[in-house]
């Protein structure tokens, strides 16, 4: 399978490891010049729990893509999207299935515009992963992927593509409730990210005071409420006991939310908290620290604005 992983930061190195290692035809895509130069020059360095491993990935700025893909996994912010697709647009033919484990909602629709709704699939993933540098990630942690098409269909290839990513050592699985697993991570991420930005600390800083776990836990609230008013079946406790493994398992790993704030790159708040306030108007609910957060985070995007 001839795989593009579009947007090589953390988590496109590390799913791009795992379908290497399947014996995949892989090329990571990103528009930094630095990390393609380095993984070109040494291999991407991959630091998991089971060790470092240098793997000889090929690696390509948009423009120099060539050949149409089997699949391409999109991993760029959500705001990129529209624009990253469009510089790989050479790669992407009628037969071309297009995945999203992007955070936040809408992403299927964004995907729908530049294939056949049967060939878009999304997922989420639980796997923490941090870029050190250039050509370097780590990932010291548990978790896994589920993915499904996004507007039903057949899934065999959705199967394929998680026993390829089992296969490369990331477990994967098909999950025909997909809206309500990325429902579930939406929510998650809007509890846990804003906060970690604007602390400008880990989810263990989070864990250790009341007052970060009072908010933690009705943001949880808030969103589950909105997705049950939409139509969306999901309970809280999952989330909740998701939440206490972030500040306990991953309590080192940077949220990339907090990632961005640090580097100066504008957040995806609007498709995480934004996206959650959004539905939570049209269903009359109020969610005011999921809001408060939303408009906090905002101010943070703001400054950048003006350097």
């Amino acid at each position: 399978m001839k795989v593009l992983i579009l947007g090589a930061g953390a988590m496109g190195c590390l799913y791009g490891a795992a379908f290497h290692r399947a014996h995949c035809d892989v090329t990571l895509v990103d528009v930094s010049r630095a990390h393609i130069d380095a993984i070109n020059a040494h291999g991407l360095e991959l630091d998991t729990r089971a060790g470092i491993e240098h793997l000889p990935i090929q690696a390509r700025l948009p423009d120099q893509v060539e050949g149409m893909a089997d699949l391409v996994v999109v991993f760029t912010k959500t705001f990129q999207t529209d624009d990253a697709l469009a510089g790989v647009i050479q790669a992407i033919g009628p037969e071309t299935y297009l995945l999203s484990l992007q955070n936040g909602l809408g992403n299927d629709r964004r995907l729908a515009a530049r294939a056949a709704p049967e060939r878009v699939l999304v997922g989420v993933s639980t796997l923490p992963s941090d870029l050190l540098g250039p050509g370097k990630v780590r990932s010291h942690g548990d978790g896994g992927s589920k993915l499904y098409p996004a507007f039903g269909g057949d899934p065999a290839f959705a199967g394929q593509v998680a026993d390829l990513l089992t296969r490369g050592g990331l477990p994967a699985s098909l999950e025909p409730a997909i809206h309500e697993a990325i429902w579930s991570k939406a929510i998650f991420n809007a509890a846990m990210n804003p906060l970690c930005a604007l602390t400008r600390r880990t989810p263990g800083f989070l864990g250790a005071h009341a007052e970060s776990r009072a908010m933690i836990h009705t943001v949880v609230e808030e969103g589950v409420a909105t997705a049950n008013a939409g139509g969306v079946p999901i309970a809280a406790q999952p989330i909740h006991d998701l939440t206490v493994v972030s500040v306990t398992d991953h309590a080192d790993h940077e949220a990339s939310m907090l990632q961005d704030v640090k580097a100066g790159r504008r957040t995806e708040i609007d498709a995480i908290n934004g996206a959650i306030v959004e539905a939570a108007r049209a269903a009359g609910i109020a969610v005011p620290v999921t809001e408060t957060l939303w408009r906090l985070v905002k101010l943070e995007d703001a400054k950048l604005q003006k350097q």
